[in-house]
């Protein structure tokens, strides 16, 4: 009860990310220079299915539109004192995003502030930074995009933000089932591989120790591997090998009906864009040459709450 009242007295904001596959929201309480995340509120939309040549259709609009004015009540309930809105990739290319933005804003009262896809890499950038970390490479895996890039210090040295995500792989490529069968796979793996030859061929065969992973996709991966014993703890993050990941999807292809069983009791809302973004983390590891993956747990939100809005707070992701 004591903690209860605590967490109603302090000043809270809450940051909503509109993402190609799912749009969140989190609740962050301020004291002093920290921010905690208190409450969190998500809903799988999956925008990106929504574009119809180059334009977010009418439908995906009022759609946007339902998801941000429950996302707004949820605020509210949550008294939170200032709300903000950004989207990534599922408004980034969109021809009419002027329009659905001043849709958005005249039925919710929200603004969305659209990230380029530099501002995403330098957030996912700046959430690394904060947990401790120095250089290295990292990707952001998400519905309709993914950043890929190698840091420093000083912040991003090198990336690229690639037109596939585990939402747009599915559509593109899964077309006989649930799962992608070996050749959909095949053709998958194919897409990926060129595409990083083709925008970032000094990523390839770097050998990194290990490679960085963002996004919910990733951290549902490692959620997946972890209830089946194959991701290990390290501090706040997970690791995966890249053998776990191959593993993965062989047992998807032969044991269906347990894949199934495994993802609906603990991921339901990606059955069907988890296993596009499994083989994607996979070549992507293997085009650095990487065999160990960190999944953390920070984002880009993170990155945006603490570079946009709060610079000089402290992290703290606890629950």
């Amino acid at each position: 009860m004591g903690r209860v009242m605590e967490q109603e007295a302090t000043p809270k904001l809450a940051l909503i990310d509109v993402g190609s596959n799912t749009i969140r929201t989190v609740v962050y309480g301020l004291r002093g220079t920290h921010a905690r995340k208190l409450y969190s509120e998500r809903e799988y939309v999956g925008l990106i299915a929504y574009v119809r040549d180059g334009r977010l259709s009418d439908e995906g609009v009022a759609r946007l539109c339902a998801t941000l004015a429950h996302m707004k009540r949820f605020c509210a309930l949550c008294r939170c004192a200032r709300v903000t809105a950004f989207s990534t990739a599922s408004l980034r290319g969109v021809a009419n995003r002027a329009e659905a933005v001043a849709e958005v804003r005249r039925l919710t009262g929200l603004d969305i502030l659209p990230l380029s896809a530099e501002e995403e890499m330098a957030c996912d950038c700046a959430a690394l930074l904060r947990l401790g970390l120095r250089e290295g490479f990292a990707f952001d895996l998400g519905g309709g995009s993914c950043q890929v890039f190698r840091f420093r210090e000083e912040g991003v040295r090198e990336g690229a933000s690639l037109p596939f995500g585990c939402l747009t792989l599915g559509e593109h490529f899964v077309r006989r089932g649930l799962f992608p069968d070996r050749e959909e796979a095949r053709g998958m793996r194919r897409y990926v591989r060129g595409t990083l030859e083709e925008c970032l061929p000094g990523f390839a065969g770097v050998r990194p120790p290990v490679i960085h992973a963002m996004g919910g996709t990733a951290r549902a991966v490692a959620k997946v591997l972890r209830a089946t014993g194959q991701a290990e703890q390290d501090g706040d993050c997970l690791c995966v090998a890249r053998e776990a990941l191959r593993a993965m999807l062989r047992d998807a292809r032969k044991h269906e009906g347990r894949m199934v069983a495994t993802l609906r009791r603990v991921i339901p809302g990606r059955m069907s864009t988890l296993l596009p973004g499994v083989l994607a983390m996979e070549t992507i590891a293997r085009h650095l040459g990487c065999d160990t993956i960190e999944v953390t747990p920070t984002g880009v939100r993170e990155g945006f709450l603490w570079t946009r809005l709060l610079p000089t707070a402290a992290p703290s992701t606890a629950s």
